[in-house]
């Protein structure tokens, strides 16, 4: 016997949605404050302007996964692949850290790096292994 075909998206990429769509809204509150403090108030970015990047790239970044979370809701297949992205994104930055770091005498950074950086493995793990599997990929690739 047949099962009929579900309409909408599976729990699990319900919940990677939510994930992504709460997990951005910190990050956009922070670098958005910060970014429109340094650039508007202090002119702080006039003088340094490599806190245009600091600041401005994570709000990017949020933005981006704002907008794909709504797109995994939709099941289209540009989100899927910028869930992909946006799962290796962070390792990829938490791992350059923690190579180009020189840690000083109690220097907390290392440590929250470390923490950080296995909290986002996790996370990549569970994107790569549901977004990569078929029965996800067919349901993206049928709308």
């Amino acid at each position: 016997m047949q099962q009929p075909a579900s309409h909408g998206p599976p729990p699990s990429v319900i919940s990677v949605a939510v994930v992504q769509f709460l997990g951005s809204l910190p990050l956009l509150y922070f670098c958005g404050i910060n970014l429109w403090g340094a650039a508007f108030i202090t002119h702080e970015v006039a003088r340094s302007p490599l806190l245009l990047a600091v600041l401005g790239l994570p709000f990017l970044f949020g933005v981006i996964a704002v907008v794909t979370s709504v797109g995994l809701l939709r099941l289209t297949e540009w989100a899927r692949r910028a869930t992909l992205c946006l799962a290796s994104l962070p390792i990829c930055s938490c791992a350059l850290f923690l190579i180009l770091h020189h840690p000083q005498p109690y220097d907390i950074l290392r440590p929250i790096g470390e923490i950080l950086m296995g909290i986002l493995a996790a996370i990549s793990i569970w994107w790569w292994a549901l977004f990569t599997r078929n029965s996800v990929r067919s349901q993206f690739r049928r709308n």
